[in-house]
């Protein structure tokens, strides 16, 4: 199979990392997604999963990539101080993230790695590294063709989602997003319309959202499992892929989601960790799923 995009998951786990006997088989890294083409090397958002990654990086010589945070809460950016390849001299990183009214990107993320959060800072990198401050709606096209699309999504501080297209195929990112509303849903649908891959936050049930007696989590800034079937079969989507799992929720309560999910949209799969999806052509195996790791 011809490769547009190869997808690796290193984090699937929303809100905390929670390692325990009950998410072993999805994971409980935070956030971490890899995207690579033949030629670049894309990683989105630095959750616990970068720490992970890093490691099989560094163990792999020189290392380059461009990092994109999709924003700056703690379960998007824990990994970074444990990104082993930024301590290694003749690697190269370059760092997309939303600068905010009051304090840049830059600042954002060098600030957190400051006294006394951490007892090492950015400026003792030994890797070559720049931040690149982005915002909604901006277009990246890099030297082997992939283009990335920014998208303002509904959570609170502010949240991006990407596409990305290589080729004939496109991946969208969305993570951290309660469901788009009026105006806004349609220009999403647009947005992601017709992706190969939809990597989306269905951090809740429609129950847990909406609630009962005890009140739902609406403001929260997050989705539902419901919410993304929908918009998989109002936008065309190819595979749904379930993503940023509730950090308490345990294995066997997230097989039943993905099982319940298939029902309503059959191309559905729960991300877990150590998943590869490969991307390609325009065959009836254009997207193929493995577990290697």
């Amino acid at each position: 199979m011809e490769m547009d995009l190869k997808i690796t998951f290193w984090g699937v786990r929303g809100s905390k990392p929670t390692p325990s006997r009950d998410t072993i088989l999805f994971g409980g890294n935070t956030s971490c997604v890899q995207i690579e083409t033949k030629k670049k090397n894309f990683i989105f958002d630095g959750g616990t999963g970068l720490a992970v990654l890093g490691k099989k990086m560094f163990d792999g010589g020189k290392a380059d990539a461009d990092i994109f945070f999709s924003h700056l809460h703690w379960d998007h950016i824990q990994g970074l101080p444990f990104f082993m390849p930024l301590y290694e001299e003749g690697n190269t990183f370059t760092l997309y993230g939303q600068d905010k009214k009051e304090l840049s990107f830059e600042d954002a993320i060098i600030n957190q790695m400051k006294a006394p959060y951490f007892p090492i800072t950015m400026e003792m990198m030994k890797a070559d590294y720049e931040f690149i401050g982005i915002n909604t709606d901006e277009e990246f096209v890099f030297q082997d063709g992939t283009k990335i699309s920014t998208f303002e999504v509904n959570h609170p501080s502010g949240c991006l989602a990407f596409k990305i297209e290589k080729g004939a195929s496109k991946v969208v990112y969305s993570t951290d997003t309660e469901p788009m509303e009026g105006q806004r849903r349609g220009e999403f649908l647009e947005f992601i319309k017709g992706a190969d891959i939809l990597i989306y936050d269905t951090h809740y049930t429609d129950e847990e959202y909406i609630g009962g007696l005890c009140g739902g989590k609406k403001g929260w800034g997050h989705s539902t499992w419901e919410e993304g079937t929908v918009i998989s079969k109002e936008g065309n989507i190819g595979n749904l892929i379930l993503f940023h799992h509730k950090d308490d929720r345990s294995d066997r309560q997230q097989q039943e989601i993905e099982v319940l999910a298939k029902q309503k949209f059959k191309n559905t799969i729960a991300a877990r960790e150590g998943m590869v999806i490969i991307v390609g052509g325009d065959g009836l195996e254009k997207v193929v799923v493995d577990y290697p790791y």
